[in-house]
Protein backbone atom coordinates (compact mmCIF):
# COMPACT_ATOMS: atom_id res chain seq x y z
CA UNK A 1 0.00 0.00 0.00
CA UNK A 2 1.27 3.18 -0.80
CA UNK A 3 0.03 6.86 1.03
CA UNK A 4 0.94 10.28 0.62
CA UNK A 5 0.15 12.63 3.50
CA UNK A 6 0.50 16.15 3.91
CA UNK A 7 2.52 17.83 6.74
CA UNK A 8 2.74 20.94 8.09
CA UNK A 9 5.93 22.70 9.86
CA UNK A 10 8.83 21.41 7.94
CA UNK A 11 11.25 24.07 6.89
CA UNK A 12 14.74 22.32 6.42
CA UNK A 13 16.81 19.37 5.45
CA UNK A 14 16.51 18.46 9.36
CA UNK A 15 12.66 18.24 9.53
CA UNK A 16 13.11 16.27 6.99
CA UNK A 17 15.33 13.52 8.49
CA UNK A 18 12.91 13.71 11.65
CA UNK A 19 9.82 12.79 9.81
CA UNK A 20 12.04 10.25 8.14
CA UNK A 21 12.77 9.10 11.14
CA UNK A 22 9.22 8.83 13.36
CA UNK A 23 7.30 7.29 10.13
CA UNK A 24 9.72 4.61 9.55
CA UNK A 25 9.77 3.35 13.41
CA UNK A 26 5.96 2.53 12.90
CA UNK A 27 5.11 -1.12 12.70
CA UNK A 28 4.25 -1.83 9.02
CA UNK A 29 6.34 0.95 7.37
CA UNK A 30 8.54 -0.43 4.79
CA UNK A 31 9.80 3.01 2.93
CA UNK A 32 9.33 6.82 3.58
CA UNK A 33 10.27 9.62 1.43
CA UNK A 34 9.34 12.87 2.45
CA UNK A 35 9.56 15.62 -0.26
CA UNK A 36 10.04 19.05 1.93
CA UNK A 37 9.15 21.50 -1.48
CA UNK A 38 6.29 19.74 -1.67
CA UNK A 39 5.18 19.44 2.11
CA UNK A 40 4.56 15.56 1.71
CA UNK A 41 6.13 11.92 2.66
CA UNK A 42 5.04 9.21 1.00
CA UNK A 43 4.65 6.08 2.80
CA UNK A 44 4.59 2.39 1.68
CA UNK A 45 3.24 0.18 3.71
CA UNK A 46 2.58 -3.32 4.54
CA UNK A 47 -0.87 -2.78 6.10
CA UNK A 48 -3.01 -0.15 6.47
CA UNK A 49 -2.11 2.63 8.72
CA UNK A 50 -4.25 5.32 9.49
CA UNK A 51 -3.45 9.51 9.86
CA UNK A 52 -3.68 8.95 13.11
CA UNK A 53 -1.17 6.70 14.12
CA UNK A 54 1.39 8.96 11.71
CA UNK A 55 0.10 11.83 13.53
CA UNK A 56 0.71 9.99 17.03
CA UNK A 57 3.91 9.29 15.57
CA UNK A 58 4.95 12.87 15.23
CA UNK A 59 3.71 13.73 18.80
CA UNK A 60 6.64 15.94 20.61
CA UNK A 61 7.64 17.10 17.32
CA UNK A 62 6.18 20.39 15.78
CA UNK A 63 4.87 18.28 12.83
CA UNK A 64 1.31 17.16 12.15
CA UNK A 65 -0.26 15.65 9.57
CA UNK A 66 -2.62 17.54 7.58
CA UNK A 67 -3.96 14.98 4.97
CA UNK A 68 -3.36 12.04 2.86
CA UNK A 69 -4.32 10.28 -0.29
Amino acid sequence: MEKELMLEGMKCDGCVATVKEKFSAIAGVEVVTVDLEGKKATVKTNQDISEVTFNEALSGTKFKVTGSK
